[in-house]
């Protein structure tokens, strides 16, 4: 598991060092869920019988108060985890080009708003189409292909350099 595992991520092209945790799924025999067991070391046989046992034991009394150290367990999976080193993610920075935020309204459409208890006008953006620096009131609508954001009209949203679209409630 651990060589599938590396050759896996060494195909990504990292060249940075792979690091494996190591875990076993077990429980008591006739029990329906399992408790996860992570063992240290490279090898899994290096284990007694009763240090894995001390350690399930220690762990589920943990969870649930109690322990049953007559009564026989099972393994039912042995896992391996295959990880690189973290990197912190780095998002580009979107850049204005220019464009105004009449140039990313689609239209209006009614939409229901729990303030009026009605049907209201909302403004419809086009969320690909907004910039940095943006900023509107609600109510409105921004629609891009993978969700929508509705706003009401207690809101307005600001878009930061990332693209992120940060929303602000007014107490009503």
């Amino acid at each position: 598991m651990e060589a599938e595992g590396a050759r896996t991520l060494q195909k990504a092209g990292s060249g940075e060092e792979v690091r494996f945790e190591r875990s076993v799924d077990m429980r008591f025999v006739g029990q329906g869920s399992e408790t996860n067991l992570p063992l240290e070391g490279n090898d899994f046989t290096k284990f007694t019988k009763q240090e894995i046992r001390e350690r399930f034991d220690s762990i589920y009394k943990k969870l649930y108060g109690r322990t049953y150290p007559d009564s026989p367990v099972e393994f039912i999976n042995f896992k391996v985890r295959a990880l690189l080193p973290e990197r912190l993610l780095k998002l580009p920075k979107l850049k204005n080009n220019g464009a105004n935020l009449d140039d990313a309204i689609k239209g209006t459409r009614p939409a229901y708003s729990g303030i009026a208890k009605d049907f209201i006008p909302f403004t419809v953006y086009d969320r690909y189409k907004l910039f940095p620096g943006a900023q509107f009131k609600g109510p409105a609508i921004v629609e891009e292909r993978e969700s929508t954001v509705v706003i009401g009209e207690d809101g307005s949203v600001r878009v930061d350099e990332y693209g992120f679209l940060w929303v602000d409630m007014e107490e009503v």
